[in-house]
């Protein structure tokens, strides 16, 4: 009884470990990381705008909410704004509460919309922000800035991202006195290990972030450094039009690729 008890621990104890092992070939190999990136000057900029009303009569915060965004549209048509780009979202209906004295009051329907529009520059954004109504029936939610040519440019990358697995798998492999034999897997997500370790996040040092606090506690800001822009989030009216700067964005690349090695 003991020996087939044994048997079995010893069975069940494989599995995992065959699992574990099979994450990566159990042949002789190397895993190779390779990226590329470019800092880019965008040349889109979308800004996202919320309407909503609260009333008492649903209908009549829809119809408040209506006839602001109609005047939003309408002073698009004399803008700079990219044919095509203007997008509204339905209508979303829902109670409104406020507290008062500790206590939950209703205070009606809150209709809302939000309103998308995108810009070719900065100019162009900086004009319709001037003109653009603040309050709180009309709220500007956040602006991104984007680069048009970024599938073009991905696709550059990626196989510059290629070509460097390759030339350091190659490279690794003649230091080490042996040679690449074929590729064995690519992807542009890191594998798990099976050396008892996970493989855990990859950073590039030439990646910036911009438009995030450092505390989540702490409003979102808007930052004037051309060099730190990769988004830009803002909230309520607090942004002016002299306050976006045309900065860059990092576009990255990565690829994992694992290599037999010949025996």
């Amino acid at each position: 009884m003991r020996i087939r008890m044994f048997a079995l621990l010893s069975l069940l104890w494989a599995v995992p470990v065959m699992a574990q092992v099979n994450a990566l070939p159990s042949l002789p190999h190397l895993l190779v990381k390779g990226s590329a990136n470019r800092d880019v000057v965008p040349d889109r900029f979308t800004v996202t705008i919320t309407l909503s009303a609260t009333d008492m009569r649903p209908e009549l915060a829809r119809e408040q909410v209506q006839a602001n965004l109609a005047r939003l549209v309408a002073s698009l048509k004399g803008s700079r704004a990219i044919a095509g780009s203007v997008d509204a979202t339905v209508f979303s209906l829902g109670p409104h509460h406020e507290y008062e004295d500790d206590k939950q009051v209703f205070k009606g329907t809150r209709a809302s919309r939000q309103l998308r529009v995108t810009f070719p520059d900065a100019d162009s954004t900086r004009l319709f922000l001037a003109e653009l109504p603040a309050g709180e029936a009309v709220q500007l939610d956040g602006i991104v800035p984007a680069y048009s040519g970024a599938d073009a440019l991905r696709a550059e990358l990626k196989a510059e991202a290629m070509r460097q697995t390759r030339e350091t798998g190659e490279l690794l492999a003649k230091s080490y006195g042996t040679r690449i034999r074929s590729l064995y897997s690519v992807s542009d997500v890191a594998p798990s290990f099976a050396y008892g370790i996970q493989a855990g996040h990859w950073p590039s040092a030439d990646r910036r972030v911009a438009g995030v606090p450092a505390d989540p506690a702490e409003p979102p800001v808007v930052f004037d450094d051309p060099s730190a822009v990769d988004s830009i989030t803002v909230t309520g009216s607090r942004i002016t039009p002299e306050s976006i700067e045309v900065g860059t964005i990092n576009l990255a690349e990565h690829l994992y690729a694992i290599f037999l090695l010949a025996e």
